[in-house]
């Protein structure tokens, strides 16, 4: 009888499945349970449905992840300052077109006015510096720095663009939004957020600093080659500050949620107008508010946010229309959770991802589609086609196949985007369409470029790939290491997972994942010295350290 019950379990349909158990099946193929993993919270109609953890929150010792558990939520943080700002507006001590210097006296801008909302949408331009490599190595990250020190190190770079002629996330101005905070309320940010965010909200196991890590916390962990996991490099709180600085649990950001979307901490109209889209100077809409990502799941609106910092990411969003909430908090760097809560909230919502079916395409219409279609200034979509098959790749993105199932239109395998093809009067494609998980929809134009030619793959040596074996620096703290495992070749940069790379040639290698190749040299004495990274129209060399 046992094994009759097993078959039945074993062939039931996810229809007779209750959610708690489509969603425990759908965790449990992202997560192993001898791999760091997640915990995972999913509310609806203001009930929580599913809470678990999965896989280890340490490996040494060995301790299983709990739903309790303490987690890095990285950019999440930036809810929580965008808040802080809102609560100062809304007690008329800030005001949102102010010049920044008001708040900041002293603070470089370049002889550009930039204002607070400026920061906290992500148009102000200002350098960002986690994108600065010696701002982040190793050794800088894991110290104390002060707020005044940091500020100083931001406005030593030039910025990236005027105000509001672009957007571009940036780390920097929730920085400066974390010192605008300290510097009108007179509290330090970990001490503002206690007293008028985490303890109003009943937030008992959140903290901005760490001084007292409990022992329930998760440990950060990142996969150093195609089987062993390491503990991650520690990044101290006051490096991603009002950034990203916040340790919080399933259960507290599940309070947090409440507390927004119930108005408890600012007015309705104060949020409203947080979760618009930002409008840059030539009119172009930005699916991200005040420190709220905006997207959607198919015609509803979703608001939420994903966080990154070492060893930890992060997921959560709320989707108002169906009043379902979804919270992933992740101690493995090599599983991005982001698409996963949408999935996720796609069973809970019943929005089946309904698959087209694909199509053949006549010749004469196949070849108008293959093309390099500018997003913005310095991104493109490229449509390439061999043979049969047609794929889409942002620029230094991650190349994904594409299936046709009407005349201009195709559909990602496993996703729920779809690309339009947009034609002018006289017939002709002039632009695409994106449809995928940003509120605002992606037109990219069409223009005269050539796609990339592909990279052909040639069976390499191996003992030639060993010399090239070792570690490159191309910027302090930030290395690329090569190594070979059996017959596959393996690349990894800091604090990323690891890539397999291809033979183009004898000293030129190619990743399918992303637009990326490396390039190889030898020294005088034939020994190899550097490579060069090839990534996004930029070319970064790397001296072999070991």
């Amino acid at each position: 009888m046992p094994s009759i019950a097993f078959v039945l379990l074993a062939i039931s349909s996810p229809a007779q499945q209750s959610l708690s158990e489509q969603i425990n099946q759908f965790v449990n193929e992202k997560y192993r349970a001898s791999d760091p993993g997640a915990a995972v919270l999913v509310a609806m109609n203001e009930k929580v449905i599913f809470r678990r953890g999965y896989g280890m929150a340490s490996l040494n010792p060995a301790v299983s992840n709990r739903a309790d558990m303490v987690f890095r939520i990285g950019s999440i943080t930036k809810q929580f300052t965008s808040t802080a700002i809102l609560q100062l507006v809304e007690q008329g001590k800030i005001e949102l077109n102010a010049d920044i210097t008001k708040y900041l006296t002293g603070f470089s801008t370049s002889g550009k006015t930039i204002t607070v909302e400026q920061l906290l949408n992500h148009t102000s331009g200002i350098k960002s510096y986690t994108s600065v490599p010696d701002v982040m190595s190793k050794d800088k990250k894991g110290k104390s720095i002060s707020v005044d020190e940091m500020l100083k190190i931001i406005q030593s770079h030039p910025p990236d663009f005027a105000p509001n002629d672009q957007w571009l996330y940036n780390n920097s101005g929730y920085f400066l939004l974390g010192a605008i905070i300290e510097k009108v309320s007179g509290m330090s940010y970990g001490a503002y957020v206690s007293k008028n965010l985490f303890k109003p909200v009943g937030m008992k196991s959140s903290f901005a600093d760490d001084t007292k890590l409990p022992a329930n916390r998760a440990v950060g962990h990142q996969k150093t080659n195609a089987s062993e996991y390491t503990v991650s490099d520690y990044v101290h709180p006051s490096i991603p500050y009002s950034a990203g600085a916040i340790f919080s649990t399933l259960d507290d950001l599940w309070k947090w949620n409440q507390a927004v979307f119930n108005y408890k901490l600012l007015k309705k109209e104060t949020l409203e107008r947080a979760w618009k889209p930002a409008k840059l100077n030539n009119g172009q809409l930005i699916s991200y508010g005040y420190g709220w990502q905006l997207g959607r799941l198919g015609d509803s609106p979703v608001i939420g946010h994903g966080g990154a910092i070492d060893g930890f990411l992060t997921s959560e969003i709320y989707v108002p229309d169906h009043k379902i909430y979804v919270c992933i908090l992740s101690n493995n760097m090599t599983v991005a959770p982001d698409e996963y809560a949408y999935q996720i909230a796609e069973i809970v919502s019943g929005i089946k991802k309904e698959v087209p079916s694909t199509i053949s395409l006549e010749e004469s219409v196949a070849i108008e589609y293959a093309g390099v279609y500018q997003i913005n200034e310095k991104e493109d979509r490229i449509i390439t086609r061999k043979e049969n098959q047609f794929f889409s790749q942002r620029t230094g993105g991650t190349k994904f196949e594409i299936f046709p199932y009407a005349k201009d239109a195709f559909y990602f395998k496993d996703s729920s985007s779809k690309l339009s093809f947009i034609r002018s009067s006289q017939g002709k494609i002039e632009a695409v369409e994106m449809k995928g998980r940003e509120y605002i929809l992606q037109v990219a134009k069409r223009t005269d470029k050539m796609p990339p030619s592909d990279h052909v793959q040639i069976e390499l040596d191996s003992t030639i790939f060993d010399h090239y074996a070792g570690e490159y620096e191309l910027a302090p703290g930030f290395i690329i290491k090569v190594w070979r495992d059996a017959m596959t070749f393996r690349a990894q940069a800091t604090g990323q997972p690891f890539f397999e790379i291809f033979a183009e040639s004898k000293t030129k290698f190619f990743l399918k994942v992303v637009d990326a190749q490396l390039e190889f040299f030898k020294d005088e004495n034939g020994n190899t010295s550097s490579l060069t990274l090839f990534q996004g129209g930029r070319q970064m060399l790397g001296k072999k350290i070991k």
